[in-house]
Order: C-alpha cells, then sequence, then structure tokens
C-alpha cells in the first residue's frame, strides 16, 4: 500500500493544481513532493522502506509533515510550474486529501518550522505533566509556580526508529513570604520521545521525561563549598560534582550552556558519555537518569589555593 497511497497523493496533488490554474504539474515532480511530505529525500527511498511502511499511517496517534524537506525538495526541481503553492499549502492539501480519505486519523503537527512549532505549541500543552514531574523539586523551595517557563530547543534527533526533542528552560516562581527562602527557581531539562512506526514522520503516543533541580546561584560561595577546598579536589567543578580532580580528569563528558536569548548564562549542563565508569559517574552529585547534571556559572572558573578563601 506504501507505493498505492504515496501514487494517490501525487495523484491528488496533480488534480488539485490543473484545477487550481488549469496548468499541468509533472507526474515525476508529484510523486518528488509526496516523498518529502512523508520525510523521505527521494521516492526511491520511500518505496524501500520496510521497518516503517507508511501504510501503517492510519495507526499513528501523531503525523508531522516535513515541510521543510518539501521546500528543500523543491528547489532540486527542474521546470517546477512558478505557480506552484507554498510548501506549506502543498502539505495542508495533502493532510486534507488523507484525512477526508480516512487514510490518517492521527494528531497532525503542521508547522513551518518543526522546532517553533514544539516552542509554541508541544511544550506549552505538556506543561501539565513537566509541572507534575517537577512537582518535588518545586516542592524544595519557597515559591510559586504560575508562569510559563522560556524554552530553549537543545536538540531534534532523528533517529532510526524515534524522534527525540531536547529542551532546557528555568521556572521562575514567585517567593513566597511565609516561608524562609531557600530558591525560587528551577533549572530543568524536558525529553519528549515519539516511537516511530510509520514512514519517517508518523508515530505512536510520545512520551515526556523531565529532570531538573533547585538553581541555586544565590548560595553565598563560602556556605556552598566551605571555606577550604581539599587538596584532592581543588577545582570548582570537581567541587560541585563531589569528586576528585584526577576523577574529573577520567571523565567524558560535553558541556551545555543554560543561557537566555541574549547571551546571559544562568548555569552549565554537563553531559557524561555512555561509555564512562558507572562506578565513577555514581560518587557524581544530582546526575539524572540522562547521565546529566547542572553546574553553576563558576564552575570552570581557574582553580584556586585553600588560603585564597581565608
Amino acid at each position: 500500500m506504501s507505493t498505492q497511497l504515496s501514487k494517490l497523493c501525487a495523484d491528488h496533488l496533480r488534480t488539485s493544481f490543473n484545477t487550481l490554474t488549469g496548468e499541468k504539474l509533472k507526474a515525476s515532480h508529484a510523486i518528488q513532493l509526496v516523498a518529502a511530505f512523508f520525510g523521505y529525500k527521494s521516492h526511491a527511498a520511500l518505496l524501500t522502506e520496510s521497518n516503517y511502511p507508511i501504510d501503517a499511517l492510519e495507526e499513528a496517534h501523531v503525523f508531522i509533515p516535513d515541510v521543510k524537506l518539501i521546500e528543500s525538495r523543491r528547489k532540486k526541481l527542474n521546470q517546477l510550474p512558478l505557480n506552484l503553492p507554498s510548501s506549506m499549502e502543498l502539505a495542508k492539501e495533502l493532510v486534507s486529501f488523507l484525512t477526508g480519505g480516512h487514510y490518517i486519523g492521527a494528531e497532525v503537527w503542521l508547522h513551518d518550522s518543526f522546532e517553533t512549532y514544539c516552542l509554541e505549541t508541544l511544550l506549552v500543552n505538556c506543561q501539565d505533566s513537566i509541572d507534575e514531574q517537577l512537582s518535588g523539586v518545586m516542592a524544595e523551595t519557597n515559591a510559586g509556580f504560575w508562569n510559563q517557563p522560556w524554552y530553549e530547543i537543545d536538540s531534534i534527533e532523528d533517529k532510526k526508529d524515534e524522534l527525540i526533542i531536547t529542551a532546557f528552560a528555568k521556572h521562575e516562581g514567585e517567593s513566597l513570604d511565609d516561608k524562609p527562602f531557600c530558591g525560587d527557581s528551577v533549572d530543568f531539562q524536558v525529553q519528549i520521545s515519539l516511537p516511530r512506526i510509520a514512514g519517517r514522520r508518523g508515530f505512536y503516543e510520545f512520551d515526556v521525561a523531565v529532570g531538573g533541580s533547585v538553581n541555586d546561584n544565590w548560595v553565598d560561595p563560602e556556605l556552598k563549598y566551605g571555606t577550604q577546598q581539599s587538596s584532592s579536589a581543588k577545582s570548582p567543578l570537581a567541587l560541585e560534582l563531589g569528586i576528585t580532580d584526577e576523577e574529573l580528569e577520567e571523565l567524558d563528558y560535553d558541556v551545555h550552556d543554560n543561557a537566555s536569548k541574549d547571551g546571559l548564562v544562568y548555569d552549565y549542563v554537563l553531559q557524561f558519555s555512555q561509555h564512562n565508569d558507572p562506578d565513577l559517574l555514581a560518587k557524581i552529585s544530582d546526575l539524572d537518569e540522562y547521565k546529566a547534571t547542572r553546574v553553576s556559572v563558576n564552575a570552570f572558573d581557574e582553580p584556586s589555593s585553600p588560603y585564597d578563601l581565608l
């Protein structure tokens, strides 16, 4: 049915274009635009799909037309009609055909930019689930959290069997006067996983996983680290992680900054490789299930002598 469904879509695209303009759209052009709509770089790639054929689209819970790929593909096709509708209009026409013909019953996430859709719609709609998973961390503060966090997309990974969206955010609360101050904001990471079922853009129900911690940049460094640094762990980063400098040197990790849109860095996220020694990773303070943790903006300062703090 993959061949049949893609051909039906291509035929519909040609018919609708002819009805709209009175002109013809080549079959070879239509079939390539349809392949891009389903997330494939070519029609040949769509036809060779064996793990997730698009005929399973009727079982999908979420369908995400690839508008960006349609736009990219049309730039490589020669002699396309000059009055061909925009990539978004083509995607809307195909979605209408699929839903009207009952080829798809999934929720359709249609946007010019999928990253923008994630920021403006998906994460906003998931906020109740996110807050529920953060409730324990929020309880560690003396704040009430009523505002929508500002998210930044870290990555959108199109893997073989799933699509994974990772975002970072700061949840800023309002301090409550009836409690002693112990922090009023939470730094957190959200990972949304969409298991693939049909083609490159049809998915099962998505899963939301959240990890976070109270932002403690307000804490006096002397209270946080103590008045003296131990001789076995003199660097601020090793101190924050709760390990020695020697152990730190054995670890493989990436550093991501958590910053505002104007470049203000709130803190850093350390993402540790899966290949690190599990026993050594177990020593790291506040390591989450994704093998990531947050450290302060001062974590990469130059190591100082114990006497510098006296």
